[in-house]
């Protein structure tokens, strides 16, 4: 099968600052490929170089088995794309703007625009000047641009950017059916480790400008640490009284008692048995598995990079 989307030992180097380090991915169709990594780790270098915006300083970037160079430019009339904010002319409506958009791409049907407005729940906008709009809408108006001529590749830098909760599940389900029901190949980075843990089927993670791991969907769970929450009265006679039993109980930051073996995790049962008979008073016994944000975070740091504490303490969902 030959990829919709392939980098060779893609690399890009700013007078001595390595941005992109001998990357090569590929992404066949109707996947949905997540490309994740901290600010300045090489992701929307890398998009530009795909939508040949910057030339690699080594390696090549291939679009259905076209080289993408300045003068391959028929390889586009397939592809939507965002990169970082979404640029509209902001003295026109956003109607306007589509409009502009569609006699760009050839579209001689002005019901495509009528059709996109109601596709991104843009319609009530539609005679609203562009500058006006909130960044949530503002993103759509980006969105329904790269969608317009109904593109079989989407390239898309933080595509959720500014949306609302409601807005993202409504964009992830519109990628996953262009993607699982149409056949669209779509490659996107984001911040929102959440996000691209729901949506995507392959996940990259970029650091430093090297790509250091692909893993699919159904890898993913495998990977994930999970560990047994205990809390009681006593924390320090708990502890004891598990080591006793053969555990390997570890104190937590936050002062609970973590148990990371098998055991332990298949069985919290006989945990709890084994306090309750103890004379212990169980305040929380439960399995928690790492999300993709701490696996993300516990990848980078085994890689020896030290991340600010208030990094690794974030419950956001958001690598910053």
């Amino acid at each position: 099968m030959q990829a919709v989307i392939q980098t060779e030992s893609l690399s890009k180097n700013y007078r001595g600052f390595q941005a992109v380090n001998q990357v090569s991915l590929q992404v066949n169709r109707g996947e949905i490929y997540g490309f994740i990594g901290l600010n300045g780790a090489g992701k929307t270098t890398m998009i530009r170089m795909m939508l040949g915006m910057i030339n690699p300083s080594e390696g090549a970037c291939f679009i259905n088995g076209k080289h993408v160079n300045l003068s391959n430019y028929p390889i586009w009339q397939d592809v939507g794309y965002i990169v970082e904010t979404p640029y509209a002319y902001p003295e026109l409506t956003v109607k306007e703007n589509l409009n502009i958009f569609r006699r760009l791409y050839g579209i001689l049907d002005p019901q495509s625009v009528t059709n996109i407005l109601e596709r991104l729940n843009l319609t009530r906008y539609a005679n609203k000047k562009a500058k006006h709009l909130s960044l949530g809408n503002a993103q759509r108006l980006g969105i329904a641009k790269a969608l317009l001529h109904h593109p079989q590749i989407l390239i898309m830098d933080e595509p959720v950017n500014g949306l609302d909760p409601a807005g993202i599940v409504e964009i992830r389900e519109l990628l996953q059916d262009l993607a699982h029901n149409h056949g669209v190949t779509i490659f996107i980075s984001s911040h929102l480790l959440s996000e691209v843990a729901r949506t995507a089927t392959k996940i990259g993670i970029i650091h430093n400008g090297n790509l250091h791991q692909e893993l699919s969907s159904k890898e993913l769970p495998q990977l994930l640490n999970q560990r047994l929450h205990i809390q009681t009265k006593n924390l320090s006679s708990t502890v004891d009284l598990l080591l006793q039993h053969g555990y390997d109980p570890h104190v937590s930051q936050a002062g609970t008692i973590e148990l990371h073996q098998q055991k332990a995790i298949t069985s919290p049962e006989q945990v709890a048995q084994i306090l309750v008979q103890g004379g212990h008073l169980l305040t929380k016994l439960s399995v928690e598995q790492e999300d993709l944000e701490s696996y993300f975070l516990r990848i980078i740091q085994e890689k020896g990079d030290h991340l600010h504490e208030s990094c690794i303490r974030s419950n956001s969902n958001r690598v910053i």
